[in-house]
């Protein structure tokens, strides 16, 4: 009995050692990925880094290849491990290969969980390549938007292609909207029934390159047809390659949306966020730019402040923000420089503001939460900040 006794503990010791052992080699793998993630995948509103760790097994989704590569390395240190690393969308199984999208309606909200309570991250528009990364038991989808942001939207919102589908999408002609505001009529005339309403920088397939009373016949990325005025419109890669990005032409677009309202999360003509009216002039222009301005302050070229306003140039970046005590800047508001000391910000509603304390307009609140200036016209391209006519999203 006492020999029992005694093989009964050095067994529950062995065990309790093992278990140990495991929980410590768990831990280590664990915060190993997670520095992984820290270095390649920062920025979860960039990229998408999702780890489960049990029973012995190890599984990374992420849409960093650097990412999972590294997570794939440690494999070698970890023999007693099962480590999988899957680059998505491309190596998603559950997307049967229909990552590629295309949105379907003329504005479609990201939102940061798969939830309408959860907050509005950004817009997309219609006719915007996208990547579906995930689905989920309801009908919500993680996407990735051409500008790399990640939300999630309704299944519906999108029309999922394969890369067939997608090349055939990609070497139809497409056309522009470009008015604030339009429609989709049934007929070649705006006397008849609506299928859809449009917002500048909507893109629709020219269906045939077909012509009629000054409308375009079109189609939506569900397949809906319809026609759109030819004066409000124009073929896609010619308006892509043609985009001349000046400081006139930037406060030109920005002023599009004078008295257009303030939406958190909103980047179209239905209404902006002070980021959002940034990211819509840099995007009528043909430009790629981040979305937020805690991303759009780490771009372009860091303008000297020691001349204050007369140093700054039309176009440039004003970006605001707080010193939180202990903590880094709160980088809380952006406006684009129009010059004489004036400024277009959104902010209830999209308007101008001057930081010359002489001024009518002067907004002392702004004025004195300056702390960068960024200038993005003539500043090299990057992953993130370049013509959208070299968007591989767009697959030009």
């Amino acid at each position: 009995m006492k020999r029992i006794t005694a093989v009964v503990a050095l067994t529950l010791v062995l065990f309790s050692a093992l278990t140990s052992v495991r929980a410590d080699e768990k831990q280590e793998l664990e915060s190993k990925i997670r520095e992984i993630g820290s270095q390649f995948a920062p920025d979860s509103r960039l990229e998408l880094f999702n780890v489960v760790i049990d029973e012995g097994k190890a599984r990374v989704e992420t849409t960093s290849v650097d990412a999972k590569n590294a997570v794939l390395a440690l494999a070698a240190d970890f023999p007693q491990w099962e480590i999988v690393a899957l680059k998505f969308p491309e190596e998603n199984p559950e997307l049967d290969g229909k990552w590629r999208a295309i949105v379907n309606y003329s504005t479609i909200q990201l939102q940061q969980g798969p939830d309408f309570a959860t907050e509005w991250s950004t817009q997309s528009l219609m006719g915007t390549p996208v990547k579906i990364l995930k689905k989920t038991p309801s009908y919500w989808i993680l996407i990735q938007n051409y500008d790399g942001y990640i939300g999630y939207t309704t299944k519906g919102s999108v029309h999922p292609l394969t890369e067939d589908e997608f090349a055939k999408w990609r070497d139809a002609k497409r056309l522009i909207w470009l008015a604030n505001f339009g429609s989709i009529y049934s007929e070649p005339s705006d006397d008849s029934a609506t299928i859809s309403d449009l917002v500048a920088g909507d893109v629709v397939v020219w269906k045939n390159e077909e012509t009629q009373n000054g409308f375009y016949r079109v189609e939506t990325p569900d397949g809906r047809l319809g026609w759109i005025p030819v004066k409000d419109s124009m073929e896609w890669s010619e308006w892509a390659t043609s985009r001349e990005l000046t400081s006139e032409n930037l406060i030109y677009a920005a002023r599009r949306l004078l008295g257009h309202p303030y939406v958190w999360g909103g980047t179209s003509a239905k209404g902006v966020d002070c980021s959002g009216l940034v990211n819509f002039a840099f995007m009528f222009n043909g430009y790629n730019i981040l979305r937020d301005v805690s991303q759009i302050r780490r771009e372009g070229i860091d303008v000297d402040m020691s001349q204050g306003w007369k140093g700054y140039q039309p176009g440039d970046l004003l970006i605001f923000g707080q010193r939180r005590e202990g903590r880094e800047w709160r980088w809380r508001h952006v406006g684009i420089y129009i010059g004489d000391g004036r400024f277009i910000h959104s902010a209830t509603v999209v308007h101008e503001n001057s930081l010359d304390p002489d001024s009518p307009d002067y907004d002392p609140g702004n004025a004195k939460e300056l702390i960068k200036v960024v200038r993005m016209i003539g500043a090299p391209e990057t992953e993130h900040y370049h013509p959208i006519s070299k968007n591989a999203f767009f697959g030009m």
